[in-house]
């Protein structure tokens, strides 16, 4: 399994997005905007079986989806207690840093703990809200995608639409319970870290 950096994070504009490629699959993580690079990963991988995967419904991890979408007919999938966010701009936060998104739909919804494959790709599903009300982290073999939850030492925000302390705490709790020190952590925003590492550095979980 092969992963790259699409997109590297870029102030309020876009998160990190990733895509993750393997012989019989190519998925797109969190797409804050459809650039040449993004469109390109799944159009020339059309021999796979595709999908756009978002952790959560803010702008900066949903701004190309749609697009995307519409370009290269790849289907969207994100947490079912999250997919309203995508047409709902007081939870997305569209049009307050960037141009406001079109509302939107998904194409599949995920719930807690559901495990479900794209091609060769085995994925685990964990809901984990907190930064928002229904965000998702994905575990691809010792690959978790957290979205905005947890960051190289430290953590997500909680003071925007549908964040909630005590729901982030519960969530890092079960995270930091449920993974090993070795599970590698592909965060929205910052570098990769590991769960070990967190684990010992990372103030906001001593």
């Amino acid at each position: 399994m092969k992963i790259e950096v699409l997109l590297k994070g870029h102030l309020a504009t876009y998160a990190n997005c990733y895509g993750i490629l393997t012989d019989k699959a190519a998925i797109v993580v969190d797409p804050g905007e459809c650039t040449t690079n993004v469109a390109n990963f799944l159009k020339q991988n059309t021999d796979k079986t595709r999908l756009i995967l978002i952790t959560h419904a803010h702008y900066d991890h949903i701004g190309g989806a749609l697009q995307l979408r519409n370009e290269t007919a790849v289907k969207i999938a994100i947490g079912k207690n999250e997919e309203f966010a995508l047409s709902d701009r007081a939870f997305n936060l569209s049009g307050r840093f960037t141009p406001a998104i079109p509302p939107f739909n998904a194409d599949y919804v995920i719930e807690d703990e559901e495990e479900f494959t794209v091609g060769d790709i085995t994925i685990k599903a964990y809901e984990t809200p907190g930064h928002t009300v229904g965000g998702m982290c994905y575990l691809i073999n010792d690959c978790l995608f957290s979205g905005d939850m947890l960051f190289y030492e430290t953590v997500g925000r909680v003071d925007l639409p549908g964040g909630n302390a005590t729901q982030m705490q519960d969530s890092l709790d079960r995270i930091m319970w449920l993974f090993d020190d070795e599970i590698k952590v592909y965060s929205g925003h910052g570098e990769v870290t590991t769960i070990g590492h967190e684990r010992k550095y990372n103030l906001y979980l001593r």
